[in-house]
């Protein structure tokens, strides 16, 4: 399974598309936005992609309490399938209403062609690939069913 895309919509709702290996070796594409509220780790994993916001935008640092990751576009390119990310988030603004959207430069986990040297300008951060690594994962629990419990109340009788 390869997440594409996750997205927290503005009510609250998951959105994802991922694809999922065929057994004749191709691709086939789902995607789906659900109301289902997630464990917290998908939740906690959303906000340690924040700090790489920062980074990536050269934003400062005490900015990090105003961003909130709205989503992650995923792309797997080149003959290994590197992994890339373009992160969404908002940041709130002091003099407006509405928060400033931002993209982040698209980056790569390692180089599309093995032979190119490195560019760091090009590639994501160790900490950012483990932050997004751990997203992923939580995604597929998602996927997978694994959420928050719903609460259960007992009727005394």
């Amino acid at each position: 399974m390869r997440i594409k895309k996750v997205k927290i919509t503005n009510e609250n709702k998951i959105s994802m598309s991922y694809d999922q290996e065929t057994k004749l070796g191709g691709w086939d594409e789902y995607s789906f936005t659900c109301s289902d509220t997630a464990r917290p780790e998908f939740y906690t994993a959303v906000k340690e992609v924040a700090p790489h916001v920062i980074e990536m935008c050269e934003l400062p640092e005490n900015y990090l309490d105003r961003i909130t990751v709205r989503g992650v576009s995923f792309s797997y390119g080149g003959a290994a399938e590197v992994m890339g990310a373009t992160i969404s988030a908002a940041m709130k603004l002091d003099l407006s209403h509405q928060a400033l959207n931002l993209n982040t430069p698209h980056k790569a986990s390692e180089m599309y062609n093995e032979d190119t040297p490195a560019d760091e300008k090009q590639l994501l951060s160790d900490e950012c690939i483990d932050a997004l690594n751990n997203l992923q994962e939580e995604c597929k629990a998602y996927i997978s069913g694994d959420r928050a419990q719903v609460s259960l109340f007992c009727v005394a009788s």
